[in-house]
């Protein structure tokens, strides 16, 4: 009975920990997601005063400064290796022991090599980099402030739900993002935090920033229930070109990583690429918001439409390909944005439901990507600020998915992160991971020898924390509530690992 309460108190202890901490970090990581957001718009207005009134000879000294771009931003993924991309990946490795981020550098990298990528036009988002700043800034602060490393997982996956949070205004979508997409489980110890940290940074966006939806357009009627099969038919068709997109962006990296010229050179051709198409119309450059609320001022005839998105699309492979900083997410929700645009065209429905077909393809698209069709639908749900198309949303999301699913399309961001850790598996073998868990008071294991124990697929627990003493374990050694164990253990076989100790990562 006294061990029970003790563990109780710990566990208590720790849930209080996790909520001041998850506040901090939404505090500090919103801030620094926010900035980055503030400036990246600053350089938009920029660069469209830049491609105004163009010359041969303005042409010409913007090329030569984005060549210096260009290999300043080399320079800094030289310094910085992990901060190249869009940072999810990267984030997902440091949580599963994959990847020594060295924070500081990385934080100065990916503000400033993203602040480079999108003044040169390059067709990246702000939502990975903020996830990254959000996640690595809150790593910081936790080894500052000296708490374990089972907290710091905790606390680094609050930063980077927090910077979803800020870069996209949408709380619930943030959490809900390092909940399912780093750790794929709603353990507590998780949830707390995430929540905090995303509802706190969420804050200082609507102080800083504004109280405005990530879109300035509403969806001013609800689409009805007799029209169910247009959401089906935009479903279909951000099923199909989501998997082109993760099938092209994923052969134009590997093509472009074989190249045999330095990456600075590969970044300024991707720069030079964006800078011809630019002269064409600065709209198909950046990330893409203003092109989304561009479309939602003033639809585009569906030639140029299909023009549209096949532009950005060669854009958005050749820049992310390029390993220059910066996202994929608000990329993809452009693309959609301009599928929903052209369904709309080609299907009978009334105008006044053009914006619903907007957020539409953006869900479809998303979900097709990314495989989270929850995520997909609460994300376009907080950005048009708006619960009430929950029906022909989850629809377009739910098809969406299920193409993906039938056409045996990987998750993009699974996908990337195996590439980027593939050299950790060698010959065959399958890679391990280190794992932090916290042994809950009603464990069925508590008091069974570890030799005794049936730990899936033959992890290893490589040290024991018990009131603030760290000892290696013996094959006798038996657990208790509240010890917090590290597993080595195949990645393969982490949520086996996680349903068998229950309430851990």
């Amino acid at each position: 009975m006294e061990t029970h309460q003790t563990e109780n108190y710990k566990n208590g202890r720790l849930r209080i920990r996790l909520l001041i901490g998850g506040s901090l970090v939404g505090l500090f990581s919103g801030l620094i997601a926010v900035f980055y957001r503030y400036t990246l718009g600053q350089i938009d207005g920029i660069r469209n005063f830049l491609f105004s009134d163009m010359t041969a000879a303005k042409g010409a000294g913007m090329l030569l400064a984005f060549f210096v771009l260009a290999f300043l931003m080399h320079r800094l993924l030289s310094w910085a290796p992990y901060s190249g991309g869009s940072g999810i990946p990267q984030i997902r490795g440091q949580l599963l022991g994959r990847a020594e981020i060295a924070p500081v550098p990385t934080l100065i990298s990916k503000f400033f090599g993203g602040s480079m990528a999108a003044l040169s036009g390059l067709t990246l988002g702000r939502e990975g980099p903020s996830i990254q700043l959000g996640g690595t800034l809150a790593g910081l602060l936790a080894d500052k402030a000296g708490v374990s490393h089972m907290e710091s997982r905790y606390l680094v996956t609050a930063g980077a739900s927090a910077g979803l949070a800020a870069a996209f205004n949408a709380p619930l979508a943030g959490a809900l993002f390092a909940l399912e997409e780093m750790h794929k489980s709603l353990s507590h110890y998780f949830v707390v935090p995430c929540i905090v940290s995303s509802v706190v940074a969420n804050f200082v966006s609507f102080r800083l920033l504004g109280m405005e939806p990530a879109f300035s357009f509403p969806m001013e009627r609800m689409l009805p229930v007799d029209f169910i099969w247009a959401p089906v038919a935009i479903g279909v068709l951000g099923g199909v070109f989501g998997v082109v997109f993760n099938k092209g962006l994923l052969a134009t990296s590997a093509r472009i990583k074989a190249l045999s010229i330095p990456r600075y050179g590969v970044i300024f051709l991707a720069m030079a690429l964006v800078f011809l198409f630019g002269l064409y119309n600065p709209l198909l450059l950046g990330g893409g918001h203003g092109l989304i609320e561009s479309l939602a001022d003033a639809p585009m005839a569906p030639r140029l439409l299909v023009l549209f998105f096949c532009i950005r699309l060669l854009l958005v492979w050749t820049g992310y390909g390029s390993g220059a900083q910066g996202g994929i997410f608000l990329p993809v929700l452009t693309l959609g944005a301009l599928l929903g645009a052209f369904g709309h065209f080609v299907l009978p429905i009334d105008d006044i439901y053009y914006a619903n077909f907007l957020y539409l393809g953006m869900a479809a698209i998303l979900s097709s990507v990314i495989q989270a069709p929850l995520l997909s639908i609460l994300l376009v749900s907080e950005m048009s600020g708006t619960m009430l198309q929950m029906i022909s949303v989850t629809t377009a999301a739910m098809v969406a998915y299920l193409i993906a699913q039938i056409l045996k399309s990987e998750p993009i961001y699974e996908s990337l992160y195996d590439n980027m850790f593939a050299e950790d598996s060698r010959a065959g073998e399958p890679a391990y991971s280190m794992q932090y868990f916290l042994v809950p008071g009603d464990a069925p294991y508590i008091g069974i020898p570890l030799h005794r124990m049936h730990i899936p697929h033959h992890g290893m627990i490589a040290s024991v924390q018990r009131e603030g003493r760290i000892f290696t374990p013996n094959r006798d050694t038996t657990l208790e509530g509240g010890d917090e164990i590290l597993l080595l253990i195949a990645e393969e076989s982490l949520e086996a690992a996680t349903e068998y100790f229950g309430g851990a990562p």
